[in-house]
């Protein structure tokens, strides 16, 4: 294994403006509880609008090992449980694990 390995999960949505406005800060709140979370290294969240109507936006969470991550993907803490309970007007929706070498 590399140093600085890592596993990473991945989650792109698209929402309405009005609907970012009250993600965008629950977003922040949620990475404080998966502080606590073993193997959790951080999270990172990336947005841009892309029209008047769309703000799309990438959720990263970044995991010390694959078992820790897969742990976090069953849990209601997962990326698109915590964002599907904030709204319904999500679309375009997809999440993706990755393997990082830093």
């Amino acid at each position: 294994m590399a140093e600085g390995h890592s596993w990473c999960y991945i989650t792109t949505a698209s929402v309405p403006p009005d609907s970012w406005a009250h993600m965008q800060p629950m977003l922040e709140s949620w990475k404080a509880a998966l502080q606590d979370l073993p193997g959790y290294v951080g999270s990172d969240t990336m947005a841009r609008r892309e029209d008047k109507d769309t703000m799309r936006f990438h959720v990263r969470v970044t995991w010390n090992y694959r078992e820790q991550l897969e742990e976090f993907v069953d849990s209601p803490w997962e990326t698109e449980n915590i964002i599907w309970a904030k709204t319904d007007q999500l679309f375009d929706v997809h999440s993706e694990i990755f393997e990082n070498f830093i």
